[in-house]
């Protein structure tokens, strides 16, 4: 660890001073007197009769209520501009533009219905938090920000779903009992890898774009469409928001960081921008509440965002989207008995060229080329690695409209990845002093995937309704084609129930760290899974239940070959059953997920199938949110899961020659960490400031409190050990300590 300067209490005062500062001024401005109004309003179709159960709702102001039976609504808004929107299922949507006065009279708004057509009715599977009927997101940015304990991290707040069974606190999806690289995350149409920031520190802790830029986030855990290629899990689907009119600033800052994000109309209907630039210290955070970790240069990470819009015909749209990201850490970890500083810079680039456009009204066509350029560097005892990846890709998706029981959809893409990796690796995983043995690796892969898919979406008969989908992949290093098909099947009971199965093939190319020429098996073949999943679901404006029972079974899995130093002999399976429902009833919302699963895997150097790393047995998550009178909002998250696998350590062994003790394992993944427990609360506050010093007034402001691990649970990330391993300690994670953050936002 460096030593300290002597500036360095004086910078740690100064900073708590501002610190200090700050929080009383927002006091100040939080014991002014709160100027709002209530609105009260009815919600009635075209032929008079009361709409219960819309949503009601001032986006901007992160504000909703719903209709009661009447179809009437009550909703405190601060005053000035707002714009109202309201929102049933079979209803097109309706907005307001209003300007909030107590003086405001009663609403009268009138919905039009919008019939959901027959092929819009859901026959995937596996999409749990879905809303409406039709395809639509899991995720949207309301659910992001709003969601207690996720930090307003797209990542943190997709762990609340049932479907992925996290085996620690990153920000990494574990999908199922699958590695984090079995899922395909995909942003604007473009694949990108390495989507988190501290991802060498801890597997990523947090998403490298903030959640301002998000529309909407689809997240299928199984079965999903042919469409998705190249993966075996999951698939996270996010679209970046695309405002064509608006004109707003928004900045925000907590005791970690802060940001400035916009939407700015250039051309009314035509041109606009949309962007947001952040950046995060977390050394006053560590000064306020000291972590067990010893930092040698304190953790730090910025990333951008910028999406330029042109809207060319009624129909058409072009998109160009910039992403930029970066982080920084060195601190003194443990690993095993080595103890030492891991020291780690990475940066991540994609740009990303988006068309859709509609021909003759039947025919829905959607473009994109995309270019990704990754670079990481870090040490850590006797490893010095660099990792530069070079990835493009490009895809043409078309949706016809054949008729009334048919949509059709087709597609092509092609994907070139350029994997350089170049350093030294311990040659004995177990060995990190100094003068270890080391393994040099440089290898430069390039692989090429071209592939087309196409897929029915049809009314068979009555109310049953089908997917059937295939695709083909060629995969340039092992030279083979890949065919994957996959169905779904959707058997309407009624307006609100529906029984789903859904079954398919996929495969993934295997990982570039495998297909060195020198330490690895170019012609290792692409990894396969198949899956079957099984479902039920109750689905009201009110209510959401979702029942799923799923088993993916593993083949050609990545094992060690005393010939090829790899080979496709693993196999493996993962089993188990998720839960999740979600409700509303006045101001109270929330939901509760569970998750069970049963996974075991043969791959690396195990010799027979053994429980997994990638998941745990059993999770649950309980979020809910209250909104309480004059614009505040308490929520909480509860957050539980079974121990992570690991392999315990029994013994030691002495060498001499090199002078240090190994380690002597048990059983693979043959014991548990203990239970993981957590819960966050967040207390929220709505507010708008007057106009001060020629700055005018803002739209909406947010104030909240957020503690997080409010009970101190001290959860497990890994066990370490002294030299000889006769004593054991606990790494505790990185939230295993009591942590209150502090922030504003502030909109105009």
């Amino acid at each position: 660890m460096q030593p300290r300067t002597r500036s360095a209490p004086l910078a740690t005062l100064a900073m708590v001073i501002a610190f200090t500062i700050g929080l009383v001024a927002i006091a100040a401005i939080l014991a002014m007197p709160a100027r709002a109004a209530t609105i009260t309003g009815v919600v009635r179709d075209r032929d008079g009769k009361p709409v219960e159960y819309a949503n009601v709702a001032v986006p901007v102001a992160r504000i909703g209520t719903v209709t009661d039976s009447d179809g009437r609504f009550t909703l405190d808004v601060p005053d000035g501009p707002a714009l109202l929107e309201i929102t049933q299922i079979g209803y097109e949507k309706a907005k307001r533009a209003l300007v909030v006065s107590p003086a405001l009279a009663a609403l009268a708004i009138t919905l039009s219905q919008a019939p959901v057509p027959v092929a819009e009715v859901v026959v995937a599977a596996s999409s749990f938090g879905k809303v409406g009927k039709s395809e639509g997101a899991t995720l949207r940015r309301l659910d992001v920000v709003t969601t207690p304990g996720g930090m307003a991290d797209v990542f943190q707040a997709l762990r609340a779903l049932p479907s992925i069974n996290a085996p620690d606190e990153g920000a990494a999806l574990y999908v199922r009992g699958g590695d984090p690289k079995e899922t395909l995350i995909r942003l604007d149409g473009g694949e990108i890898g390495h989507p988190y920031h501290y991802e060498g520190a801890s597997g990523g802790l947090f998403s490298a774009f903030d959640a301002y830029m998000l529309k909407s986030a689809f997240f299928s855990s199984g079965g999903f469409s042919a469409k998705y290629g190249g993966v075996l899990s999951g698939v996270l689907d996010i679209e970046t928001q695309d405002p064509m009119n608006l004109r707003t600033i928004s900045v925000g800052a907590n005791i970690v960081g802060g940001g400035v994000s916009g939407s700015w109309a250039l051309i009314p209907d035509r041109l606009a921008i949309v962007g947001t630039v952040r950046a995060t210290d977390v050394r006053l955070l560590n000064r306020l509440y000291p972590a067990s970790d010893t930092y040698v240069q304190a953790p730090a990470s910025g990333d951008g965002a910028g999406r330029l819009l042109y809207r060319y015909s009624p129909t058409g749209r072009l998109a160009l989207l910039y992403l930029g990201s970066g982080d920084r850490i060195s601190v003194v970890s443990q690993r095993l008995n080595f103890e030492g500083t891991f020291s780690q810079r990475s940066r991540n680039q994609l740009a990303a060229l988006q068309f859709q456009d509609a021909i003759a009204g039947r025919l829905a066509l959607k473009g994109q080329i995309s270019v990704q350029r990754y670079r990481t560097h870090w040490t850590f005892g006797p490893s010095n690695v660099e990792n530069r990846e070079a990835h493009a890709q490009a895809s043409l998706d078309a949706v016809w409209d054949a008729s009334a029981r048919h949509e059709l959809s087709f597609g092509a893409n092609g994907r070139r990845r350029t994997d350089d990796l170049s350093g030294a690796f311990p040659a004995d995983s177990t060995d990190y002093a100094g003068g270890a043995p080391v393994r040099f690796h440089n290898t430069r892969p390039t692989l090429e995937v071209p592939g087309f898919y196409v897929e029915d979406k049809a009314r068979v008969w009555g109310p049953l309704y089908a997917t059937f989908g295939a695709r083909a992949d060629y995969v340039s290093l092992a030279n083979v084609w890949t065919s994957d098909p996959r169905a779904a099947l959707a058997w309407r009971l009624g307006d609100h129930q529906t029984l789903r199965v859904a079954t398919g093939r996929y495969h993934q190319p295997a990982d570039a760290a495998y297909l060195d020429p020198v330490y690895g098996n170019p012609q290792l073949r692409p990894l396969t899974a198949e899956h079957v999943i099984a479902g039920y679901e109750w689905a009201t404006p009110e209510l959401n239940v979702r029942l799923e029972g799923y088993r993916k079974d593993y083949r050609d899995l990545i094992t060690q070959s005393a010939t090829t130093f790899y080979s496709n002999e693993g196999h493996g399976y993962a089993r188990g059953i998720d839960l999740f429902v979600r409700g509303r009833r006045g101001p109270l919302a929330g939901w509760v997920s569970y998750g069970y699963q049963d996974s075991r895997r043969k791959e690396g150097n195990q010799s027979h199938e053994v429980p997994s790393r990638y998941g745990v047995p059993h999770s649950v998550t309980v979020v809910a949110a209250y909104q309480l009178p004059s614009l505040w909002q308490l929520g909480a998250r509860m957050g539980y899961s079974s121990g992570r696998a690991y392999t315990p350590v029994v013994g030691a062994t002495y060498d001499p020659v090199r002078d240090t003790w190994h380690p002597i394992e048990g059983e693979q993944n043959s014991a548990r960490l203990p239970d993981y427990r957590r819960l966050d609360v967040r207390v929220m506050r709505l507010f708008s400031l007057p106009e001060l010093g020629g700055v005018p007034p803002s739209s909406t402001c947010v104030f909240y409190v957020e503690a997080m691990n409010v009970f101190g649970s001290a959860n497990v990330l890994d066990y370490v050990y002294n030299a000889d391993y006769s004593q054991r300690r606990e790494n505790l994670s990185y939230f295993s300590r009591h942590i209150v953050v502090v922030g504003f936002g502030l909109t105009w």
